[in-house]
């Protein structure tokens, strides 16, 4: 199956941003050295925060250490285990080790302290997806002309939903709408990796993107450009346009991947 995935990645500064402090990073199918037969294949993203580029330092290096630490062999699978919990377990793992990196590197210079960085991780086998997430990046599904969002945001905005203290779609509170959580590195510990185990079909399509998308562009519009473009390329220029047309505030970076 692997040799039927197909995908693209674009990354845009924005209109209003003078760098860029999203990172991205994958595992190509047809690379050698990573067992990819049992540990499948790698896509990650994230958005840096931190002042004096600490930013682009942080979602870089998360990204290099979630791909390098999963596909190390420290966890060995073992005999009559669950495969896919082992598999889901590793990248967890792999997020909270990009976490203490970030940390440990804040601590070398003074710039850096305080550096963060969202970010977001599929890893796809013949049958299954396997999601690991922290902060306000997204993955989204595309199946049968219908977009779901796959992962949950680490924000205030969302903990007021699930308190009740406010409806989905309701709008973002006043001032809190993009108040992260939970990130990589930061000041405080990371409590919470939102994890998740998906069946794939053939002809799933997969969407990671930074918040510089879903913060300009509805859900419902990223559906409408998933419908309309089918491959990678043409689908992640459409939505890197569609976020641009709203005022591109943000850096922009999606990834699409179609099984």
């Amino acid at each position: 199956m692997f040799e039927n995935i197909r995908y693209f990645v674009k990354s845009d500064v924005g209109l209003h941003r003078h760098n860029n402090e999203d990172h991205f990073s994958m595992v190509d199918p047809s690379c050698t050295g990573y067992d990819l037969e049992q540990l499948g294949v790698a896509f990650v993203i994230a958005d840096g925060l931190g002042g004096h580029a600490a930013g682009e330092i942080a979602s870089r290096m998360a990204c290099e250490e979630v791909i390098s630490s999963y596909y190390r062999d420290d966890l060995r699978f073992p005999d009559n285990a669950d495969a896919d919990k082992w598999k889901i377990r590793k990248l967890e793992q792999a997020i909270r080790s990009a976490h203490n990196k970030i940390i440990h590197a804040a601590t070398e210079r003074e710039e850096w302290r305080g550096m963060g960085t969202t970010l977001s991780a599929l890893v796809l086998t013949e049958e299954k997806a396997f999601i690991g997430h922290v902060g306000d990046s997204r993955i989204y599904r595309h199946r049968s002309d219908e977009a779901e969002r796959m992962t949950i945001d680490h924000t205030k905005n969302q903990a007021m939903v699930d308190r009740g203290q406010l409806l989905p779609g309701d709008g973002n509170c006043l001032g809190c709408g993009h108040i992260l959580t939970q990130v990589l590195g930061g000041y405080d510990d990371l409590t919470d990796v939102f994890t998740r185990i998906e069946e794939v079909q053939r002809g799933d399509l997969f969407l990671l993107c930074t918040d510089g998308l879903h913060g300009l562009v509805a859900d419902s519009e990223i559906q409408e450009i998933l419908i309309k473009y089918s491959l990678p390329q043409t689908a992640c220029d459409a939505l890197v346009q569609a976020a641009i047309e709203k005022g591109g505030d943000d850096n922009i970076t999606v990834m699409v991947i179609r099984m």
